[in-house]
């Protein structure tokens, strides 16, 4: 019995260290990437006042939704292709890689360009009422045709994840979201430019992480290699009802973000904008540590799955929702205790902001303890391939 526990505890302890090695990674390149948009948002409140961060608010949704595109293609095919990794299928894993790719670049490129044709009109749909209006049609001028590059960026970020390589995504991610902060700081901090900037300069961290991804092809270290797609129907139905439940989860943050808008502009004004907008920051933070947790088990989940090793596959699952309950409880005590010192972070001398900030801090980001065991319990049936199940789960959710 002594030497079966042995093996057993030895064999968790290598469980925990291939957790650890996609898991960290993840967290890491997606928490720097939430600080950034927080100190983004910093900038903006600082550099360019209020209405700048209410523009970027109204703006958001338009920028999620293409998030949300990418995550339905790149979460939906990277799933298939571990499944098909795990069964040593490596033709076809990477025909499903080379598909996602090229319809990732299709989509993002119609995104980019209805953005930047209709910016007034996608403005006004948005929610911005007069005062925001010549704000929210600039931002979205400059940040519309990056379109594609945020479809492509998300979607191969998350097969190379896949392709064991998750410390090269947080090396993308980390330097790009550096790269945007310092460029941020210089240009609105010290140079004084607008609102088009804060799009300028995240296009430009987009590119740095394109340029890092790029390696990963060039000097064909995994299995993945850029090829023309052989398309087969069989498999894009197969990516898009896996993607799916990650689709309604990350559109339910824009569509909650554009609801709250219209009735925030309606009952609030610009003030309440302005609030929700710093909400929505902070919140980010934690948002996007759920985000790097739940992506960085995906990989290992989706090739024990493939492999038929359930033992590993439960024990993933089952850190992933330790994880996911237990920082999030720590932050959002931190939002209760520390409101009013994060809240002035953003801006100053506004008292009337600060209260209401500080008050809807306290409320909204609690939501995100039980976001987070959803999260993983998404995951598990995508993994598994029962698609009604978490698609059933995220659309109650949206």
């Amino acid at each position: 019995m002594g030497i079966k526990r042995n093996r057993e505890i030895s064999e968790y302890k290598q469980i925990n260290k291939q957790f650890a090695k996609y898991v960290v990674p993840s967290v890491i390149g997606m928490v720097v990437q939430s600080l950034y948009v927080v100190l983004d948002g910093i900038i903006v409140g600082q550099g360019i006042g209020e209405i700048g961060l209410g523009a970027i608010n109204i703006a958001f949704p338009f920028g999620m939704i293409t998030i949300a595109l990418a995550m339905l293609i790149g979460i939906g095919g990277a799933n298939i292709y571990s499944i098909y990794r795990g069964q040593e299928e490596k033709e076809k894993a990477n025909n499903i890689f080379c598909q996602c790719l090229t319809l990732s670049a299709i989509i993002g490129m119609a995104l980019g360009l209805v953005g930047f044709v209709f910016r007034e009109n996608l403005a006004l749909l948005l929610g911005a009422n007069e005062e925001l209006l010549p704000s929210v049609t600039s931002y979205l001028g400059w940040s519309a045709p990056f379109s594609l590059l945020q479809m492509v960026i998300f979607g191969v970020s998350i097969f190379i994840r896949n392709d064991d390589a998750p410390k090269l995504v947080m090396a993308a991610s980390v330097t790009g979201a550096v790269i945007n902060a310092i460029l941020d700081a210089v240009f609105i901090l010290i140079l004084h430019y607008g609102i088009e900037v804060a799009a300028i300069t995240n296009g430009i961290g987009l590119l740095i992480e394109f340029i890092f991804y790029t390696t990963h092809f060039a000097r064909k270290r995994g299995l993945l290699r850029i090829r023309k797609p052989s398309f087969v129907f069989a498999d894009m139905k197969r990516v898009f009802n896996n993607g799916f439940a990650t689709f309604l989860m990350e559109f339910s943050v824009p569509a909650v973000t554009f609801s709250f808008n219209l009735a925030i502009v309606h009952t609030g004004g610009t003030l309440g904008v302005v609030a929700y907008s710093i909400v929505s920051y902070v919140c980010a933070v934690i948002n996007m540590f759920l985000v790097g947790v739940t992506q960085g088990a995906q990989p290992l989940m989706s090739f024990h799955h493939g492999k038929g090793d359930k033992k590993v596959f439960s024990h993933v699952h089952r850190l992933g929702i330790r994880i996911n309950i237990i920082v999030p409880v720590l932050l959002v005590g931190i939002c209760i205790a520390f409101g009013r010192e994060i809240v002035s972070l953003f801006h100053s001398g506004n008292p009337e902001l600060t209260a209401l900030t500080v008050h809807m801090l306290r409320l909204y980001p609690a939501a995100y303890i039980a976001i987070g065991v959803t999260l993983m319990n998404i995951l598990y049936f995508q993994t598994t391939e029962q698609n009604a199940f978490s698609a059933l789960i995220s659309f109650l959710r949206c």
